[in-house]
């Protein structure tokens, strides 16, 4: 189990868990008589675990699940098996007036900041439009002033609430659909590629506010990126996916110091160094070939078709994410160890 992150009580129990999450979606054939000739793979079996005030990364190549999985904590899809735990509640088995009152405690901020908001209505409306469907939360009379208030949390002139999307940049956008995810006020937000649609400059402003509302607030993230970067800067642990399952798991500087699976290592071999001295120093892995169809992954570790360590055993036998000599945190590789840096 990887530590727990600063401000969280090392024994505190996962505020979300998932175990063993399956997402399956068929393939068919036909238009009158339609018959399943395949599934696709999207999410294949994931556990995870979320703790108060934490930051969990979740990072991997396009296509791998990251998206599916947030979906699915969010239920906003139900998995073909597998659990999701809101304090230690299966989100899946709730009724649904119980599920509709979880669903204020895990909200969501979108990759696009400019199509995941109604170009009709103003920033005031769609900030307050929570509370349209939780009127419990904030009652008519209040709304207004509640809306101005979170706006001013996430650094935007509350005078500015009857404007529309298309007066704001892109940064001013995502700032708005982080005030609308703070509206019910939320112990967990989803962030799936919250920033990758931004300049460098103003990737660094949001993901400065999120750290500084996590802190005042005591929210939990699930941060989900490609960028590397991105998700050094803000997370606590990391898991890193590949072919909708986790292959290495730890905090952030086990995984990017020290990672052991191969997958890892050519991913982070693939960032550019600023340093031109160093740049090269490890020398960059370039994989073969591309990721394999999750309509048909391979047998085994499903990274072998691209792994230059791979032999028999990687085909016959799936290797689990779990510690192995050389190996300080999980990793699902069964030659997993520190790669040593060379001069090539």
């Amino acid at each position: 189990m990887a530590d727990a992150p600063s401000g969280a009580p090392s024994g505190e129990a996962p505020i979300l868990r998932v175990e063993g999450l399956v997402k399956h979606y068929p393939v068919t054939q036909g238009v009158v008589f339609k018959r399943e000739v395949g599934r696709v793979r999207a999410v294949d079996g994931v556990d995870l675990e979320l703790r108060r005030g934490e930051t969990l990364g979740v990072v991997g190549e396009s296509g791998c699940g990251k998206s599916t999985l947030a979906r699915l904590l969010l239920a906003a899809e139900r998995p073909t098996s597998g659990t999701v735990r809101f304090e230690d509640r299966d989100i899946f088995a709730l009724p649904r007036r119980e599920l509709r009152a979880l669903r204020r405690r895990v909200q969501m901020v979108l990759q696009d900041p400019y199509s995941s908001l109604n170009p009709r209505m103003t920033v005031g409306d769609i900030v307050g439009e929570p509370f349209a469907v939780h009127p419990e939360v904030a009652p008519k009379g209040e709304r207004r002033a509640r809306v101005q208030e979170l706006l001013e949390l996430v650094g935007l002139d509350p005078g500015h609430a009857d404007r529309y999307p298309h007066q704001f940049s892109g940064g001013q956008r995502q700032r708005v659909g982080i005030a609308r995810a703070l509206a019910l006020r939320p112990d967990v937000i989803v962030c799936d590629e919250p920033v990758s649609a931004l300049d460098v400059s103003v990737q660094a402003q949001v993901m400065n506010l999120l750290e500084e509302l996590q802190d005042e607030l005591g929210l939990a993230y699930v941060f989900i990126a490609h960028d590397l970067a991105a998700v050094r800067h803000i997370s606590d642990r990391i898991a890193v996916m590949y072919l909708g399952k986790i292959v290495e798991t730890g905090d952030e500087t086990r995984i990017y110091e020290h990672p052991t699976h191969p997958y890892t290592q050519a991913l982070l071999s693939a960032v550019p160094v600023p340093d031109p001295e160093r740049a090269g120093l490890d020398g960059q892995i370039v994989l073969e070939g591309d990721p394999p169809s999750p309509l048909d992954p391979p047998s085994g570790c499903r990274f072998r078709t691209r792994c230059w360590k791979a032999e028999d055993v990687c085909a016959e036998r799936e290797p689990a994410l779990e510690e192995r000599e050389g190996s300080a945190h999980p990793s699902a590789c069964h030659f997993a160890a520190e790669r040593a840096a060379t001069t090539g």
